[in-house]
């Protein structure tokens, strides 16, 4: 008897403790889960927040894609620009020589050379002049309309040469304008390149504390994957003790049932050793001499 009863204490002792057992298994578990959901949403809101850098990073390099096509535009204007002002300049050195040429040549202003001119001609057309004197006038005549037709192309010389001026000024003033414009654009493409380093440095920092989640996550699944083999091998002991205790408790209410029967046979065994002739009932009997069964109805 004290034997049974000290292996179902001890049995239950042992289903208690494996609940026990079983209950804090299943709260790590269930906290591991809820680091899961914890990591997973951290990992989404990376996720976006990488998913936001990278499309920043991608139209960034679409811009400074634009932005080199649009400065090897300005660097071929400017090219052309150079050309065309080397062009102008060589031209208005050699327009300048012979200006200076012509120059050189005539010393007094076109009025009065005009009007020497007509004062000749006139002087020709109405005087009877010696013959010497009039070849004299006719040769210069020659002399003036020559210096005068070389005084006009010397007009239009300067005329060309401020023209040129103007044109060398609108030319540097667009090449200043276009220099000015491609440092600009090449000064925006630096810090577009500097920006998207800085993101190629956040996303792949961002990279590396997801890879670090996933990790973590692999690392809890794992554990709660060793503690669900282990929850059913708390259960089958469980179960295994739950049997154990049901079939030690059962015995204990056999033995029970049988330390009943003895006794009351062993006062009818007392009646009968009393009284010889004392004759017994048909229950007393069943109880004398029955199965174990029958008691078990009293």
């Amino acid at each position: 008897m004290a034997l049974n009863d000290e292996k179902l204490t001890k049995l239950l002792e042992e289903i208690d403790s494996l609940r026990e057992r079983i209950r804090e298994v299943k709260e790590k578990r269930l906290q591991l889960i809820e680091n899961i959901r914890d990591l997973k949403a951290r990992k989404r809101e990376l996720i976006e927040r990488r998913r936001t850098l990278i499309d920043e990073a991608k139209r960034l390099r679409e811009e400074r894609k634009n932005l080199i096509e649009e400065i090897r535009n300005l660097r071929s204007k400017r090219r052309e620009l150079r050309e065309r002002l080397k062009e102008i300049l060589k031209d208005l050195s050699e327009k300048r020589k012979l200006l200076n040429q012509y120059q050189s040549r005539v010393k007094a202003p076109i009025h009065v050379i005009q009007r020497r001119l007509q004062q000749l001609e006139w002087k020709q057309m109405t005087s009877v002049l010696p013959l010497e004197v009039e070849k004299e006038i006719i040769q210069e005549i020659a002399r003036l309309e020559e210096l005068l037709e070389q005084a006009y192309r010397a007009k239009q010389i300067k005329k060309e040469v401020y023209e040129s001026k103007a044109e060398l000024m609108k030319l540097r003033l667009e090449l200043s304008e276009l220099t000015s414009k491609i440092n600009e654009t090449s000064n925006k493409i630096t810090s577009i390149d500097s920006r998207i380093s800085e993101l190629s440095k956040e996303i792949e920092e961002l990279s590396s504390k997801i890879g670090g989640i996933n990790e973590q996550i692999q690392k809890f699944s794992e554990e709660i994957e060793k503690m669900t083999n282990y929850l059913q091998e708390l259960y089958a002991q469980l179960r295994d003790k739950r049997e154990q205790y049901v079939n030690a408790l059962k015995e204990k209410q056999k033995e029970e049932i049988m330390r009943r029967l003895e006794e009351k046979r062993r006062r009818i065994e007392e009646k009968v050793s009393k009284s010889k002739t004392r004759r017994l009932s048909l229950e007393e009997l069943k109880l004398l001499y029955g199965e174990v069964e029958e008691i078990e109805n009293e």
